[in-house]
């Protein structure tokens, strides 16, 4: 058997470590990593968890702003001066994204809170073109660590910038390319999709792509007694709730709740059963609906990963209708709580959902038999078939169960974190042995 170096000392960089896919994922595999015995530290910009391990190098500017909000500087109107300066800083932002396309040029002086751990690997785990590191800094990092960077979008190896809201991106397309070929860059992708899209990247040289597949801590979200639940939640016991979760799902086209929400609505008018449709990471202020505002409920994105879990447990059918998705965090944690999906069949989600062949509309996307099958799939923006899957549930409701037992099976088999430690840990030692 190989012998296990537990000696490799690990830095994992991200925006956050609890707010978001990519910053979660990240965050998880760093607790994984400590669970099994290796050494490893996490750096964020915005740090919301209370874990020791996990070391907040933001930007000062930031840093002022919130102290001034929260009061912390005695002296008048600190509050006020906060707000306002709060909304300037907004205002800046957007216009240095109009002007020079993506926030990955802005320097920032993070670069020695890296080196002074003095650490063998050097893993970028972002998502976006947020990123508190500059591209000029990953490159002189990449000339003397092993630089390993997450592709968790597309953002850093495509084109087209994350928002269409920039002026000049032929520059700025020059500009990133540019960069990251001057690097030696370990690039690893966490879906199939991912995988094939970048590996065929010809204007990236000199960089390496690897693939280890996304997972989640499968203890942790766990199935849970759906009547303890609710009734912990203030659920009622009798209603077939629907979940859905994504930071600002609402006004994130990307998300694309319009499909999902026609399509309850049409469920809402059509079924006479109590149902309830809760949303996870957005606010009910921004749902424009007077009409069956009962029919909706509202949470706050939660860093507990247990909260979550057991919103996720109080549900019979978790829903995803994104445009576009590099994975879909929120269908693994689903699925591990032994919840059936129903999801767009874009990007990698048909890497997860296993659709049910009930022998009608969509069979080409839904081709697994009952013993097997964990949710269905559809084709994005098709409220109409949407609909018909969620119908179809609510009158087969004993095929759920069956579904949501296949949910865990499968989760707990492909998709426990604690399977793909040896893999990130053969990949480190033999970035290091070269």
């Amino acid at each position: 058997m190989k012998k296990i170096n537990k000696s490799i000392k690990i830095v994992i960089v991200s925006n956050y470590d609890l707010y978001g896919g990519s910053s979660v994922s990240g965050y998880n595999l760093h607790q994984s990593l400590l669970r099994n015995g290796f050494k490893s530290l996490m750096i964020v910009q915005n740090k919301i968890s209370n874990d020791p391990t996990v070391i907040q190098k933001g930007n000062k500017t930031n840093t002022w702003i919130k102290n001034l909000i929260k009061n912390k500087y005695n002296f008048p109107f600190s509050y006020r001066i906060g707000i306002v300066a709060r909304k300037f800083f907004s205002y800046f932002n957007e216009w240095y994204k109009s002007s020079l396309i993506e926030k990955y040029n802005f320097k920032q002086n993070n670069f020695y809170s890296i080196l002074k751990f003095r650490p063998d690997i050097i893993h970028f785990n972002t998502g976006g073109g947020d990123n508190f590191f500059d591209l000029r800094e990953i490159k002189i990092l990449s000339k003397f660590y092993k630089v390993v960077f997450s592709i968790h979008d597309l953002w850093i190896l495509t084109e087209q910038p994350p928002r269409i809201l920039y002026n000049n991106t032929r520059k700025a397309i020059i500009y990133k390319y540019h960069q990251i070929n001057q690097s030696k860059i370990n690039f690893i992708s966490h879906s199939k999709w991912v995988h094939n899209t970048v590996c065929n990247k010809k204007s990236i040289k000199n960089n390496s792509f690897h693939f280890i597949k996304h997972s989640i801590d499968t203890n942790k979200f766990r199935p849970m007694k759906k009547s303890r639940v609710r009734k912990k939640l203030g659920l009622q016991q009798k209603s077939f709730i629907l979940l859905t979760c994504a930071v600002g799902i609402l006004s994130n086209p990307y998300k694309d709740f319009k499909t999902l929400y026609t399509a309850y609505l049409n469920i809402i008018r059509n079924v006479k059963e109590d149902i309830l449709l809760i949303i996870i990471g957005d606010k009910k202020e921004n749902l424009l609906l007077k009409k069956y505002k009962d029919k909706f409920m509202f949470v706050s994105s939660y860093s507990s990963s247990d909260k979550l879990a057991e919103y996720y447990s109080s549900a019979d059918l978790y829903i995803h209708s994104s445009h576009i998705e590099t994975w879909g965090l929120t269908i693994s944690e689903a699925l591990s709580c032994g919840l059936p999906v129903i999801a767009s069949s874009v990007g990698a989600i048909p890497e997860q959902i296993r659709g049910y062949d009930r022998g009608e509309k969509n069979k080409l996307l839904n081709l697994y038999k009952i013993n097997q099958a964990n949710g269905f799939l559809f084709k994005r923006k098709d409220a109409d078939t949407l609909y018909t899957l969620i119908l179809w549930i609510l009158k087969n409701k004993k095929y759920t169960k069956r579904l949501g037992e296949n949910a865990r099976k499968y989760a707990k088999k492909h998709l426990n974190i604690n399977n793909q430690i040896p893999n990130y840990i053969d990949y480190y030692e033999n970035l290091l042995s070269k």
